[in-house]
């Protein structure tokens, strides 16, 4: 905000179009308040349309987007968000095969309502460790998990400092991770500020009743909790569930 790469005073705008498509327009400011925003639109207009698609531009940082899919999975309403194209600031994430970052982190979050122990909430960056991991290893004088981080030569390190000096993070899941990363840039960039963003959802209900959906998901995450854990592991966890 110093610098002015966010504007502290932006104000988010809806705007909504005579054909139903819904833009939320960050005007610069960081992302939180507008991606809230975005999910209250989309859970309203999901309910009155069964889905609902639209776009969040022109923001900074959003938070963690799985306390929006929570609340969204709550009221039995799915929601699929991915954001992304801003390579040419945030070149974070080297390219499956590559030894140069050119990629950003490009995150989704898919929030799926769930049984008695609430939604199943997928909420990750397409690289194999966030980028805010680097940057607290190296306030803490740590050093990195293995195979995370590679070197300005393409070597692999565990040393954030050679992140910062021109590496970059691997892609989560090998070439896995650097196609989810390629669709949120393809389809969303070019961005002004850290990313735009795709956010859609669908109304469950529409599909199936509400208890069907419940039982249906509580007899799955039943199953994965109940499996015996493997050596080093306490217990199965649903994803989302340690948030």
């Amino acid at each position: 905000m110093r610098s002015g790469y966010l504007d502290p005073a932006a104000k988010t705008r809806i705007y909504r179009d005579t054909q139903y498509v819904i833009r939320v327009e960050g005007a610069g400011g960081i992302g939180i308040p507008a991606m809230l925003v975005a999910y209250e639109a989309s859970i309203e207009e999901a309910r009155r349309r069964g889905i609902c698609a639209l776009s969040v531009r022109h923001v900074g940082h959003t938070g963690r987007h799985g306390a929006f899919a929570d609340m969204a999975a709550a009221q039995g309403i799915l929601t699929i968000c991915l954001g992304g194209g801003n390579r040419r600031s945030w070149r974070q994430v080297a390219v499956h095969g590559g030894a140069k970052g050119l990629l950003p982190t490009n995150p989704w979050c898919i929030g799926i309502p769930g049984g008695s122990g609430g939604p199943v909430v997928l909420d990750f960056a397409t690289s194999k460790i966030a980028g805010g991991w680097v940057y607290a290893a190296q306030l803490a004088g740590a050093l990195l998990p293995e195979g995370c981080v590679i070197d300005k030569y393409g070597n692999p390190t565990r040393d954030p400092a050679d992140y910062f000096a021109g590496g970059a993070i691997f892609p989560a899941g090998a070439q896995k991770g650097n196609a989810l990363a390629l669709v949120g840039e393809a389809l969303l960039g070019p961005s002004t500020t850290k990313a735009n963003w795709l956010l859609i959802a669908l109304d469950t209900e529409r599909y199936r009743e509400a208890e069907a959906m419940y039982l249906a998901a509580e007899s799955v995450l039943m199953e994965l909790r109940e499996c015996p854990p493997a050596p080093g592991f306490d217990r199965v966890e649903v994803p989302g569930e340690r948030e």
